[in-house]
């Protein structure tokens, strides 16, 4: 298939990457990450099938498989579930459950102006907590690596969840509650590097993150990974089996598409691929 084409096929390596496991007993019962991981805190709190603990093994499988020095890398996350990454990681890590995740971050960047800064965030953090946060700091071109994982929550707030979902599920208020095409708002911005993968495609994700290391300025990489809770609970898709397979068959690689395009609810498809790449 010529390397022109926007649709792609994929290597099994880039396929696996990140959703293997590695039994104990060939590691003498040590993780074979160990040394990146604060071991005393794991198990994690995050669900069986959730995404977040495919994203964060990739992301550790990234930088032991690059050149990067350890010692400059600087982790920051914000609230929910995402917020726990950096409890986790045994890098330089940040937590804020301020509604100023990415002026944070950029706080941090400013002090460590050697280190490669990496925001793990969610849908409260980028679009309803922080969105005016996340423009400002896209629009600054701010040195950070932004890993989104776009779990189709929409809102958290007092009275409870309100979800969004890409095939116009309906929300506990009986209203359809749609997702934000959010590459297309990082490009309205300026952001020069913007990808979206799956946790199935962990492979490319490893890529796109070896990508940003690469990279100066904001670069974006948003993972579709809907809560595995809401999910179970919408009796629509199932077990996080079924629900892998149901995204997996609902996703195409599209690469260098146009961000207009990028909208779930007018393809009734998620569009994966690297959009972006203008460094």
């Amino acid at each position: 298939m010529s390397t022109n084409t926007k649709y792609h096929l994929e290597t099994k390596e880039q396929r696996n990457i990140g959703t293997s496991e590695m039994p104990l007993s060939c590691c003498n019962g040590v993780h074979p990450s160990e040394n990146l991981l604060q071991v005393s805190s794991i198990p994690s709190v995050w669900c069986v099938g959730c995404g977040i603990g495919t994203v964060v093994n990739t992301f550790i499988q990234t930088v032991e498989r690059s050149d990067i020095d350890f010692n400059k890398i600087c982790v920051v996350s914000g609230i929910g579930c995402t917020g726990k990454v950096a409890e986790y990681l045994n890098f330089t890590s940040y937590t804020t459950t301020a509604c100023d995740l990415f002026e944070f971050a950029a706080n941090v960047k400013s002090k460590n102006t050697s280190s490669r800064v990496v925001v793990f965030s969610n849908n409260a953090d980028l679009l309803v907590s922080g969105a005016a946060d996340f423009i400002n700091s896209a629009g600054r071109d701010d040195d950070l690596i932004v890993i989104h994982i776009n779990n189709i929550v929409f809102t958290i707030t007092e009275y409870g969840i309100v979800p969004a979902s890409p095939f116009l599920r309906i929300s506990v208020d009986q209203n359809f509650v749609l997702p934000f095409n959010i590459p297309h708002l990082a490009e309205s911005y300026g952001v020069r590097y913007i990808a979206r993968w799956t946790p199935l495609r962990a492979g490319w994700l490893m890529y796109s993150i070896m990508d940003t290391f690469a990279k100066r300025g904001f670069s974006l990489i948003e993972v579709v990974s809907p809560c595995s809770i809401y999910c179970s609970a919408s009796d629509t898709i199932g077990d996080s089996v079924e629900q892998m397979e149901f995204y997996d068959r609902h996703s195409v690689i599209r690469q260098g598409e146009c961000t207009e395009n990028l909208d779930m609810r007018a393809n009734n498809r998620i569009i994966l691929g690297k959009f972006v790449d203008k460094r």
